[in-house]
């Protein structure tokens, strides 16, 4: 029986239920939409709104144009990357996943067809509350789902429940700035109160959780004894410019991340710089500890807290999904590793 786990070790099981091809497929395919996200964010969000502030003459004009075209590009290939990795996770969940991934899923798809739908048919109030309650509700059983994860040191845990809750806050204040909820046939319940104080909590969850997940990767590096002094270096200037600008420039810095991501000045600019330097400096820390957690935190964190583009609510809760599933390729290999052990512990010999 050794003999039979040695081989099955060396050639693997007929697989039944992991499909390897497929789990191989979404790495790859949330690695694309994290670098589409941060391209929309370098070139859509931010280089292109720097265009109010530069000369209207040429070539400031020109380069200004095609800016914009990389721009909306950029934009275009957010939705297209996320609806690829959307069907990619609906196809995994339907092989191997259990009732709550498929639930999970299931409702990110309704929340990205309503979106579609909401740019051919005029949006009603209604409708918009129901798909951001929908949003927010997904991000939440997302984010807890990630948080328990135990292979992940506890401030990423604790980092992802809160860019969960973020995610969460931002879709019910979207949904208390529209009309309000149905009540009855010509009633309705306004909720436009709560609006402003959960996007302030939306914004403070973000800035917590970024700083949270980044200290996770800092930690695990300074642990393993791993000498990124690039990327600390890189985390420390990011830092220093965010508080610099922030403190010399208040009024312009607000109005670049209010365009960029989402901040709209609530959160003191010290804890912001803090947050974005330790979240340069440790998602590539946290990536080799666990590679999903760090593109999943990164993809939510790029998209930014409350924009109202579709496409950037679409890869936040997808984020937060890659962030729960733990490593594609470690998952794919779960199953030989398995059968070995059982075999090997067989009282045949």
């Amino acid at each position: 029986m050794a003999a039979v786990a040695r081989a099955v070790e060396r050639t693997g099981p007929v697989p039944v239920r992991i499909g390897p091809a497929r789990q191989a497929v979404i790495g790859p395919l949330a690695m694309w939409l994290l670098a589409a996200v941060g391209l929309d964010l370098v070139v859509t969000r931010f280089v292109v709104r720097l265009a109010i502030f530069v000369p209207k003459g040429e070539p400031f004009a020109t380069a200004g144009t095609v800016l914009g075209r990389i721009g909306a590009a950029a934009d275009a290939l957010v939705p297209i990357m996320a609806i690829l990795l959307l069907g990619a996770l609906l196809a995994r969940a339907g092989r191997t996943g259990g009732r709550l991934d498929r639930a999970i899923l299931v409702a990110i798809a309704v929340v990205a067809v309503g979106g579609l739908a909401l740019v051919v048919h005029p949006p009603t109030p209604d409708v918009i509350a129901a798909l951001d309650l929908l949003a927010g509700s997904v991000a939440l059983f997302a984010g807890a789902r990630a948080a328990r994860d135990a292979r992940l040191p506890l401030p990423a845990r604790l980092g992802l429940a809160w860019l969960a809750i973020s995610v969460g806050a931002s879709a019910v204040a979207s949904a208390g700035g529209g009309s309000g909820l149905v009540q009855g046939a010509d009633d309705h319940l306004s909720i436009e109160g709560i609006g402003p104080a959960f996007g302030a909590i939306g914004q403070v969850a973000f800035v917590v959780g970024g700083g949270l997940v980044g200290l996770a990767g800092v930690l695990a590096g300074a642990q393993r004894g791993a000498r990124r002094r690039h990327w600390v270096a890189a985390g420390l200037v990011a830092g220093t410019v965010v508080a610099v600008v922030g403190t010399l420039a208040p009024a312009t810095w607000a109005a670049l991340t209010t365009w960029s991501i989402g901040l709209t000045g609530i959160v003191p600019t010290v804890a912001v710089a803090l947050a974005a330097g330790l979240a340069i400096a440790g998602l590539p820390a946290l990536h080799e500890r666990s590679a999903s957690a760090a593109i999943g935190a990164g993809i939510v964190l790029l998209a930014g807290h409350g924009l109202a583009a579709s496409g950037l609510v679409l890869a936040s809760l997808l984020g937060l999904v890659v962030a729960g599933i733990g490593d594609p390729d470690r998952a794919a290999h779960e199953p030989r590793r398995a059968t070995v052990a059982a075999l090997e512990g067989s009282p045949v010999r």
